[in-house]
């Protein structure tokens, strides 16, 4: 479901994590969401990268100046495999410029209405109203990333091992992420 408020696309059927920066274990948390939601739900998963790098134009699925999405089916030791790996039915590598993802997100979500995504991207969550918000971080880290906090979002701690957040409590009740409390 997508629906615009403001410039902003309101999408209670996606779980978005972002991060206080690289190496934090954004794609870490992303993968074990998708092994745990996908045993009994079908789950799209989209990460989205400010960088564009090279690819085949044979995997590329919607294209313009300032977007290109991918149909990740590679097996590599890229993040958006992972998630593919992890049990994503479907996975979107997405490369668009930090001025507007969203658009790329209504592009795909065009594609799975009213179906499950889980998404990793830095810049999203300000053109985006997810069902739940994560934000990782290192354990001890400052928040570098201060401009996020402004979106409430959950604050999920990573030692280096493992999360302080039990993915188990992530719930999907009438197509919307909800915590169990």
């Amino acid at each position: 479901m997508v629906e615009r408020q403001n410039r902003m696309i309101n999408m209670p059927n996606l779980l978005l994590i972002a991060g206080n920066g690289r190496n934090v274990g954004k794609t870490t948390l992303a993968c074990r969401i998708i092994e745990q939601l996908s045993r009994n739900t079908k789950v799209t998963a989209i990460k989205i990268s400010p960088h564009f790098h090279n690819f085949k134009d044979s995997e590329v699925i919607f294209k313009t100046d300032q977007c290109v999405i991918i149909d990740e089916k590679q097996d590599s030791p890229k993040d958006s495999s992972l998630m593919l790996k992890a049990g994503a039915e479907k996975v979107y590598f997405v490369m668009s410029h930090r001025e507007n993802p969203g658009d790329a997100i209504e592009k795909i979500s065009g594609y799975h209405k009213n179906e499950i995504l889980v998404c990793e991207s830095g810049g999203l969550r300000e053109f985006i109203e997810p069902g739940l918000f994560l934000f990782v971080k290192r354990t001890g880290d400052e928040i570098v990333k201060k401009y996020l906090s402004e979106y409430s979002p959950i604050i999920v701690n990573n030692d280096g091992i493992d999360f302080d957040f039990d993915i188990k409590r992530i719930e999907i009740l009438n197509n919307h992420f909800v915590l169990k409390q």
